[in-house]
């Protein structure tokens, strides 16, 4: 059992960058964890990975001390009980717009007495045994981030009554629902919509939560950071491998 040194972090008021991981491939995550990143976001959701294939890239993130976090397809329980039980100590859950679907996701995550999460002592969360039970569900509960993805109007109107839902560690916005919300859909750069970011993200830190968003290029990095977000996850690892070819062929292409 190993603390869950992200989680620390984002207690701590620190700030941490990672990417979403889209490939399915356990080589391609290791690499992607030996950079430095704080986290790699295994996304199960637009992602093709099985809950096998997930596995390996759970296991190949945490090799090189970067978090995997595990963006489950749905808010169904057995999903989610699913990822947990892999042995990752974060999960990220799509889709959220009420308290009631956040309350329901912190339930499943945490076991009694903080939640309802089934138990089941043979697997890698409890060291595939039940001899130090007692000690694994106390630290499963300690180190398991819960982090929710608020998506829709539905859901950015409610930020205020879900950032106080006892037990999420972390809300990440939709960015572009953001923007929808304002009705200036995709104009990421606007004044609006960068006011309405500065807000959501003071909401979501006044109830002790981390906030988090997507940054499609480094300059975007900048802002949210500089906006104050705590999580933002930059790019998708199959558009940084693209990019950088065509860096190379454009360059390559000069040379003729």
């Amino acid at each position: 059992m190993k603390k869950n040194a992200l989680k620390e972090k984002l207690k701590q008021g620190q700030k941490v960058l990672g990417v979403w991981s889209m490939l399915p491939a356990a080589g391609v995550s290791n690499v992607i964890a030996q950079s430095g990143l704080d986290f790699v976001i295994i996304d199960m959701e637009h992602g093709p990975m099985s809950f096998e294939t997930m596995e390996q890239m759970v296991k190949s993130i945490e090799m090189e001390n970067c978090q995997p976090i595990v963006r489950v397809s749905d808010k169904n329980e057995a999903t989610l009980l699913r990822a947990l039980e892999i042995g990752s100590q974060a999960i990220m859950v799509p889709h959220v717009s009420t308290v009631a679907e956040a309350e329901a996701i912190v339930r499943a995550c945490k076991y009694k007495p903080e939640g309802e999460r089934g138990l089941s002592p043979y697997t890698r969360v409890h060291e595939y045994g039940h001899e130090k039970l007692t000690e694994s569900l106390r630290f499963a509960n300690e180190n398991t981030l819960v982090g929710i993805l608020v998506e829709g109007k539905e859901g950015i109107e409610n930020l205020e009554k879900i950032a106080a839902v006892p037990g999420l560690d972390l809300i990440y916005l939709g960015i572009y629902d953001l923007s929808q919300s304002v009705g200036l859909t995709g104009q990421l750069n606007h004044e609006t919509v960068i006011e309405m970011q500065k807000k959501c993200a003071q909401i979501i830190q006044a109830h002790g939560k981390a906030a988090g968003s997507f940054a499609r290029d480094l300059d975007y990095v900048e802002l949210l950071h500089r906006n104050g977000f705590q999580f933002i996850a930059y790019s998708a690892d199959c558009a940084i491998l693209k990019n950088g070819c065509q860096q190379a062929v454009g360059f390559f292409k000069k040379l003729a």
